[in-house]
Protein backbone atom coordinates (compact mmCIF):
# COMPACT_ATOMS: atom_id res chain seq x y z
CA UNK A 1 0.00 0.00 0.00
CA UNK A 2 1.06 3.50 -1.03
CA UNK A 3 3.30 4.91 2.64
CA UNK A 4 0.72 7.91 3.22
CA UNK A 5 -2.32 5.84 2.54
CA UNK A 6 -5.02 3.77 4.27
CA UNK A 7 -8.03 1.88 4.28
CA UNK A 8 -10.97 3.76 3.44
CA UNK A 9 -13.12 3.26 7.12
CA UNK A 10 -16.27 3.54 5.11
CA UNK A 11 -16.10 0.96 2.50
CA UNK A 12 -18.40 -0.96 3.63
CA UNK A 13 -22.22 -0.83 3.28
CA UNK A 14 -22.69 -2.30 6.95
CA UNK A 15 -20.57 0.04 9.24
CA UNK A 16 -17.88 -2.20 9.14
CA UNK A 17 -14.06 -1.15 8.26
CA UNK A 18 -12.25 -2.85 5.63
CA UNK A 19 -9.85 -3.66 7.95
CA UNK A 20 -12.18 -4.88 10.69
CA UNK A 21 -13.63 -7.28 7.83
CA UNK A 22 -10.53 -8.61 6.16
CA UNK A 23 -9.39 -9.41 9.83
CA UNK A 24 -12.99 -11.10 10.72
CA UNK A 25 -13.18 -13.51 7.98
CA UNK A 26 -9.38 -14.35 8.67
CA UNK A 27 -9.75 -15.00 12.15
CA UNK A 28 -12.71 -17.44 10.65
CA UNK A 29 -10.50 -19.25 8.55
CA UNK A 30 -8.05 -19.37 11.00
CA UNK A 31 -5.41 -16.89 10.20
CA UNK A 32 -3.37 -14.58 11.76
CA UNK A 33 -3.35 -10.63 10.86
CA UNK A 34 -0.34 -8.80 10.62
CA UNK A 35 1.06 -6.00 12.83
CA UNK A 36 2.49 -3.03 10.55
CA UNK A 37 3.65 0.26 10.74
CA UNK A 38 1.15 2.87 12.75
CA UNK A 39 -0.33 0.22 15.02
CA UNK A 40 -2.81 -0.45 12.22
CA UNK A 41 -3.74 -4.34 11.32
CA UNK A 42 -3.42 -5.64 7.50
CA UNK A 43 -3.59 -8.99 6.22
CA UNK A 44 -1.79 -11.10 4.30
CA UNK A 45 0.62 -9.74 1.67
CA UNK A 46 -0.30 -6.24 -0.29
CA UNK A 47 1.19 -6.45 -3.46
CA UNK A 48 0.98 -5.48 -6.98
CA UNK A 49 0.36 -6.22 -10.42
CA UNK A 50 1.75 -9.73 -11.25
CA UNK A 51 2.99 -10.67 -7.66
CA UNK A 52 -0.37 -10.77 -6.98
CA UNK A 53 0.04 -14.97 -8.47
CA UNK A 54 3.37 -15.45 -6.87
CA UNK A 55 3.31 -18.77 -4.53
CA UNK A 56 5.00 -17.00 -1.95
CA UNK A 57 2.73 -14.12 -1.53
CA UNK A 58 -0.48 -16.31 0.03
CA UNK A 59 -2.72 -15.48 1.48
CA UNK A 60 -2.05 -12.21 -1.05
CA UNK A 61 -4.14 -8.62 -1.32
CA UNK A 62 -3.96 -6.22 -3.74
CA UNK A 63 -4.52 -2.76 -2.63
CA UNK A 64 -5.91 0.44 -5.30
CA UNK A 65 -4.30 3.42 -3.47
CA UNK A 66 -5.39 6.18 -6.06
CA UNK A 67 -8.31 7.37 -4.40
CA UNK A 68 -8.96 10.87 -3.09
CA UNK A 69 -5.32 12.04 -4.51
CA UNK A 70 -3.03 9.21 -3.17
CA UNK A 71 -4.46 8.89 -0.12
CA UNK A 72 -7.44 5.92 0.50
CA UNK A 73 -6.52 2.41 -0.12
CA UNK A 74 -9.26 0.26 -1.24
CA UNK A 75 -8.90 -3.91 -1.49
CA UNK A 76 -9.56 -4.63 -4.94
CA UNK A 77 -8.05 -8.58 -5.09
CA UNK A 78 -7.55 -11.48 -2.74
CA UNK A 79 -6.50 -14.91 -2.72
CA UNK A 80 -6.36 -17.85 -0.28
CA UNK A 81 -5.28 -20.63 -2.45
CA UNK A 82 -4.22 -24.49 -1.26
CA UNK A 83 -3.69 -23.30 2.82
CA UNK A 84 -6.30 -26.13 3.74
CA UNK A 85 -8.40 -23.39 5.15
CA UNK A 86 -11.99 -24.17 6.07
CA UNK A 87 -15.17 -22.37 6.74
CA UNK A 88 -17.86 -20.61 5.39
CA UNK A 89 -18.19 -17.59 2.94
CA UNK A 90 -17.87 -15.08 5.43
CA UNK A 91 -20.76 -12.19 5.64
CA UNK A 92 -17.99 -9.78 5.77
CA UNK A 93 -17.45 -9.84 2.50
CA UNK A 94 -20.11 -7.31 1.63
CA UNK A 95 -18.06 -4.99 3.31
CA UNK A 96 -15.23 -5.01 0.53
CA UNK A 97 -17.50 -3.09 -1.96
CA UNK A 98 -14.49 -2.86 -4.43
CA UNK A 99 -12.92 -6.38 -4.70
CA UNK A 100 -12.81 -7.39 -7.89
CA UNK A 101 -10.63 -10.63 -7.89
CA UNK A 102 -11.99 -13.07 -5.74
CA UNK A 103 -9.80 -16.65 -5.48
CA UNK A 104 -10.03 -19.34 -2.57
CA UNK A 105 -9.13 -22.37 -5.00
CA UNK A 106 -8.35 -25.64 -2.88
CA UNK A 107 -9.29 -25.42 -0.02
CA UNK A 108 -12.16 -26.60 2.45
CA UNK A 109 -14.27 -24.37 2.43
CA UNK A 110 -18.02 -25.62 3.12
CA UNK A 111 -21.92 -24.23 3.38
CA UNK A 112 -23.34 -22.38 0.72
CA UNK A 113 -21.82 -19.73 -1.58
CA UNK A 114 -24.60 -17.15 0.19
CA UNK A 115 -27.44 -14.60 -1.59
CA UNK A 116 -25.39 -11.82 -0.51
CA UNK A 117 -22.61 -12.54 -3.33
CA UNK A 118 -25.07 -11.00 -5.54
CA UNK A 119 -24.02 -7.18 -3.97
CA UNK A 120 -20.33 -7.82 -4.80
CA UNK A 121 -21.10 -5.91 -7.97
CA UNK A 122 -17.52 -5.38 -8.87
CA UNK A 123 -16.49 -8.82 -9.17
CA UNK A 124 -14.70 -9.50 -12.06
CA UNK A 125 -13.19 -12.51 -11.04
CA UNK A 126 -15.03 -15.27 -8.96
CA UNK A 127 -12.33 -18.71 -7.98
CA UNK A 128 -13.77 -21.14 -5.33
CA UNK A 129 -13.22 -24.13 -7.21
CA UNK A 130 -11.57 -27.46 -5.66
CA UNK A 131 -13.80 -26.93 -2.02
CA UNK A 132 -16.79 -28.35 -0.41
CA UNK A 133 -19.17 -25.48 -0.87
CA UNK A 134 -23.10 -27.18 -1.29
CA UNK A 135 -26.68 -26.32 -1.86
CA UNK A 136 -28.00 -25.30 -4.90
CA UNK A 137 -26.12 -22.15 -6.82
CA UNK A 138 -28.25 -18.72 -5.29
CA UNK A 139 -29.55 -16.57 -8.17
CA UNK A 140 -28.40 -13.88 -6.92
CA UNK A 141 -24.93 -14.75 -8.35
CA UNK A 142 -26.53 -13.38 -11.74
CA UNK A 143 -26.53 -9.73 -10.77
CA UNK A 144 -22.32 -9.90 -10.75
CA UNK A 145 -22.83 -8.96 -14.42
CA UNK A 146 -18.88 -7.47 -14.05
CA UNK A 147 -17.63 -11.29 -14.56
CA UNK A 148 -15.35 -12.27 -16.87
CA UNK A 149 -13.89 -15.42 -15.17
CA UNK A 150 -16.33 -18.44 -13.06
CA UNK A 151 -15.02 -21.31 -11.67
CA UNK A 152 -16.40 -23.64 -9.37
CA UNK A 153 -15.86 -26.59 -10.51
CA UNK A 154 -14.94 -29.29 -7.53
CA UNK A 155 -18.02 -28.67 -5.37
CA UNK A 156 -20.93 -30.09 -4.02
CA UNK A 157 -23.56 -28.19 -5.39
CA UNK A 158 -26.92 -29.62 -6.32
CA UNK A 159 -30.42 -28.83 -8.27
CA UNK A 160 -29.66 -27.01 -11.62
CA UNK A 161 -27.88 -23.53 -12.94
CA UNK A 162 -29.62 -20.71 -12.04
CA UNK A 163 -31.07 -19.05 -15.63
CA UNK A 164 -30.15 -15.83 -14.26
CA UNK A 165 -26.61 -17.06 -14.97
CA UNK A 166 -28.08 -15.74 -18.47
CA UNK A 167 -26.92 -12.11 -17.42
CA UNK A 168 -23.32 -12.90 -17.27
CA UNK A 169 -22.56 -11.15 -20.99
CA UNK A 170 -18.89 -10.71 -19.74
CA UNK A 171 -17.93 -13.83 -19.28
CA UNK A 172 -15.27 -15.34 -20.92
CA UNK A 173 -14.44 -18.20 -18.83
CA UNK A 174 -16.73 -20.88 -16.91
CA UNK A 175 -15.24 -23.72 -15.25
CA UNK A 176 -17.69 -26.14 -13.59
CA UNK A 177 -16.32 -29.53 -14.13
CA UNK A 178 -17.59 -32.10 -11.68
CA UNK A 179 -19.61 -29.51 -9.35
CA UNK A 180 -22.27 -31.67 -8.17
CA UNK A 181 -24.76 -29.56 -10.85
CA UNK A 182 -27.65 -31.65 -12.92
CA UNK A 183 -30.38 -30.84 -15.09
CA UNK A 184 -29.74 -28.67 -19.04
CA UNK A 185 -27.79 -25.71 -19.13
CA UNK A 186 -30.52 -22.77 -19.02
CA UNK A 187 -31.82 -21.23 -22.28
CA UNK A 188 -30.67 -17.50 -21.14
CA UNK A 189 -26.66 -19.13 -21.74
CA UNK A 190 -27.74 -18.38 -25.35
CA UNK A 191 -26.83 -14.61 -24.18
CA UNK A 192 -23.32 -15.22 -23.50
CA UNK A 193 -21.49 -14.98 -26.74
CA UNK A 194 -17.94 -14.00 -25.19
CA UNK A 195 -17.78 -17.32 -23.03
CA UNK A 196 -15.08 -18.81 -24.64
CA UNK A 197 -14.80 -22.41 -22.84
CA UNK A 198 -17.22 -24.24 -20.82
CA UNK A 199 -17.11 -27.47 -19.14
CA UNK A 200 -19.50 -29.29 -17.54
CA UNK A 201 -19.03 -32.32 -16.11
CA UNK A 202 -20.87 -34.29 -12.66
Amino acid sequence: MASNATTDPSEGTSHLSVTAALISIFKQWDMQALLISGGEQRIGFAINGSEFEKPENNPAITCDCTYHKNTTCHITKLRVHALNKRGVFPKEFEALRYLAALKLDLNYFTGPLPAFIGNMSALTVLSIAHNSFSRPIPKELGNLKELTMLSFGSNNFSETLPPELGNFVNLGLFNMDSCGLGGEIPSTFAKLINMKILFRKR
